[in-house]
């Protein structure tokens, strides 16, 4: 027999492994093998044909290789099976991701044939966040070179708070320990070591968040930086921000003026309405034991709705024609204006607060401070 057709059979051997692999129902792991086995016969077979002209193996190699990527991703995306040259990464028992040349399979659901194909890797976390274990950042950047060294690669789900935002392209995450002064979110940030996630295009409105607010980030890690200041960076991509319940519900601090020494006063006003404090001194809201914030910085930064207020009233007296509403709590009271002539003042006072000539029809000139013995 010739050494043409010895070659020959030879690479058709590698063409039929190949074919096993690819085509054949068998599990990943042995369907790689005769795929590996079939590409390396197929070599051999070339080098046999071509011993003079050595020179072209290195390119067939890389024409062989192509083509074996190209036929794993026609496969995955026509007809829904898993690829085979890709590095599989665990996110749990039932969530996998298969990571291939220029795209990425998201398998959420090992039982369910359907999966979610990410071209040139720009979708970021694709199934759900509950698959993946939440780390305090605190908790995470202790050993965070241990930490950088067994989750390179993988995504990881963060909970802290932010130390800076830049746009919509990224924020930071740093360790950090809770001063006494703990309104509006306040701590001390760690700066040796931070977290810098990086999000796809405009996808999270990071607009929407400010300085200390507490998240949870989930973003895959790549690299870390150490710069001219012997400060690490560790970065994350593909992040996504994940609804945190930390802000769902809250209970009011108030600080009464019992004898009413301030009488009304301007608390806090915007372009649309002016919001008002009549014998009270302050209004706080407590989310947790280290989540306390001033109810105009809320405001401010559009962190909460009236509505929201609102719905925590213990009873309401509607006033519909008159123009005005009270909403009544344990220990402070609202009223809110909506008169024909366009005032939407809403005004913060204590449980005994009414409806009086001052408020909602006029414009409230405060009085001086006095005292008002309840």
């Amino acid at each position: 027999m010739s050494k043409n057709k010895k070659s020959l059979i030879v690479v058709l051997i590698g063409l039929l492994l190949i074919g096993i692999g690819f085509f054949i129902h068998l599990t990943n792991r042995y369907r790689l093998v005769f795929i590996l086995l079939g590409f390396i016969i197929q070599i051999i077979g070339m080098v046999m044909y071509r011993k003079k002209k050595l020179i072209l193996i290195p390119i067939l190699v890389i024409i062989f290789a192509s083509s074996l990527i190209i036929i794993d991703y026609l496969l995955v995306a026509n007809f829904d099976r898993l690829p085979v040259l890709a590095i599989r990464n665990t996110i749990s028992s039932n969530t996998k991701i298969y990571n291939g040349a220029f795209y990425r399979v998201w398998k959420c659901n090992i039982s369910d044939k359907k999966m979610y194909i990410d071209k040139y890797y720009k979708s970021n976390f694709y199934c759900d966040s509950k698959e993946l274990q939440t780390t305090d950042i605190n908790d995470f950047l202790l050993h965070f070179e241990k930490k950088f060294k067994k989750y390179k690669n993988d995504f990881v789900k963060i909970e802290g708070k932010i130390s800076e935002i830049q746009g919509l392209k990224s924020l930071d995450m740093k360790s950090y320990k809770f001063e006494v002064d703990k309104l509006n979110g306040y701590v001390t940030f760690d700066d040796n070591v931070k977290l810098r996630f990086l999000f796809n295009g405009d996808y999270e409105k990071l607009s929407t968040y400010s300085l200390y607010d507490n998240v949870k980030v989930i973003g895959r890690v790549v690299k870390m930086e150490q710069d001219e200041d012997d400060t690490y960076t560790i970065t994350l991509v593909d992040s996504k921000i994940v609804s945190s319940n930390l802000y769902e519900d809250f209970e009011f601090l108030v600080n009464n003026d019992k004898k009413c020494y301030t009488g009304t006063r301007v608390y806090y006003e915007n372009k649309d309405q002016k919001y008002y404090f009549n014998c009270l001194n302050e209004i706080e809201l407590k989310y947790s034991e280290e989540d306390i914030y001033e109810l105009n910085y809320l405001l401010q930064d559009n962190k909460i709705k009236m509505e929201d207020i609102y719905k925590k009233a213990n009873n309401v007296d509607n006033h519909d024609e008159e123009g005005y509403s009270i909403y009544r709590y344990n220990d402070f009271s609202i009223l809110k204006c909506n008169t024909k002539e366009g005032n939407k003042d809403i005004i913060f006072g204590n449980t005994s607060l009414a409806k009086t000539d001052e408020f909602c029809y006029s414009n409230i000139v405060p009085e001086d401070a006095k005292e008002i013995e309840e």
